[in-house]
């Protein structure tokens, strides 16, 4: 099925009664850059009242109030995620105190809001689910498999392997593409090639 999340590391800031609250959002390439992306951010703001922070990583879903009433910050913020249908992302939303109090219910909107104004204009991206193809074909379809291969859109050769019998292509496709770029070998090649599903996201 693919999924939305954030194409580059993005900040976003307002101001709420006093309050300044610095909203980021950093891609995740796993839940193992958490802290250190954590640790960045508090070192970068050691003097802010609290760091409150969401993240998804496809089923593994985690937040923080830092400090806050309990359920005012961190989970609102996993809401607008989930909501949005965003993963592989970490939201932090840091807070410097202004000197007004909130109460439970402005926390609540100030957390959720900001990380939602940022999402509104955050660069988004899809990512679609991948598959891995090997293709193995006689030495006299090469070129023509890899004219197909260069041709197709979005799709990433892998270094080709030689045999006695031929060319053991490796590539990633979109999951989407498989069945179709599976008849268009078969055709471009006279039912000579071999396709075969090494791994597919979407499966």
């Amino acid at each position: 099925m693919g999924f939305t999340t954030i194409a580059t590391s993005f900040e976003h800031e307002e101001i709420i009664k006093n309050s300044r609250f610095i909203t980021q959002l950093t891609p995740l390439q796993s839940v193992d850059d958490v802290e250190d992306v954590l640790a960045v951010c508090r070192a970068a703001h050691p003097d802010a009242n609290h760091h409150c922070y969401a993240y998804r990583f496809d089923e593994v879903m985690r937040f923080s109030d830092d400090g806050e009433p309990g359920g005012t910050a961190g989970r609102p913020m996993l809401e607008v995620l989930m909501k949005r249908d965003v993963q592989h992302v970490l939201a932090i939303v840091i807070r410097y105190f202004g000197g007004v109090k909130l109460g439970a219910g402005g926390l609540v909107r100030a957390y959720s809001g900001s990380l939602a104004k940022t999402l509104d204009i955050a660069p988004l991206k899809e990512v679609k689910d991948r598959a891995t193809l090997q293709v193995s074909v006689p030495f006299a379809f090469m070129d023509t498999l890899h004219r197909l291969a260069d041709d197709w859109t979005d799709l990433k050769k892998h270094e080709p392997e030689y045999t006695a019998s031929g060319l053991n292509l490796t590539l990633s496709i979109n999951s989407s593409d498989v069945n179709a770029f599976d008849d268009a070998v078969r055709n471009a090649t006279q039912a000579q090639a071999q396709v075969t599903v090494l791994s597919n996201d979407a499966a």
